[in-house]
């Protein structure tokens, strides 16, 4: 796995001891592995010697991987200045508002919640105490939909790296599928 991950230059995953290290296969013997290292962002960090005989595992071209190899190669998208709502800094700011001005452009969201479950998805439809939410994974998956109650939700994410990459990934499958 190792030698396939060098050839073709695919980012790794060694869990070694309780530590878990990303990365390129720059070189590797029986003993010793030479690991361009990067973080979950994509950005490169170093370079480090893992000893072989510590490593117990090793991810190669899963979703986590491909996930992150999509944002090292779309940094200006994923890492780009995060857009505002437009008009809100002339309004009485309140998470409904944000909600619906959310569903009026279509925005997709990060919905931190009170319970343990926070929600990547495009606001469907919001009344006076609940919102019916079209829910995508951290992979750009559709997830079905959920309904919330308002005051479950404790803080309302516009755009960060997460909410940028789903976007991306949505934008990408829309266009492969002709869309």
């Amino acid at each position: 796995m190792l030698q396939r991950a060098q050839r073709s230059r695919r980012i790794v995953a060694l869990q070694s001891g309780s530590s878990m290290f990303l990365g390129y296969v720059l070189s590797f013997n029986p003993e010793l592995l030479l690991l361009r290292t990067i973080t979950r962002q994509g950005l490169l960090t170093g370079v480090r010697t893992i000893s072989l005989d510590s490593v117990s595992k090793v991810h190669f071209d899963d979703k986590y991987m491909r996930l992150i190899e999509f944002k090292e190669h779309n940094p200006e998208t994923v890492y780009g200045l995060p857009a505002a709502p437009d008009g809100l800094d002339a309004q009485y700011l309140t998470v409904p508002v944000l909600l619906q001005k959310a569903q009026d452009v279509r925005q997709l969201v990060l919905l931190e919640t009170h319970g343990e479950h926070d929600i990547y998805g495009y606001i469907v439809r919001l009344t006076e105490d609940e919102l019916l939410v079209e829910v995508y994974t951290q992979y750009g998956e559709a997830d079905g939909h959920t309904v919330l109650g308002l005051d479950e939700v404790r803080t309302v994410v516009w755009s960060d790296e997460d909410t940028r990459t789903i976007e991306l990934l949505l934008k990408q499958n829309a266009d492969r599928k002709g869309g």
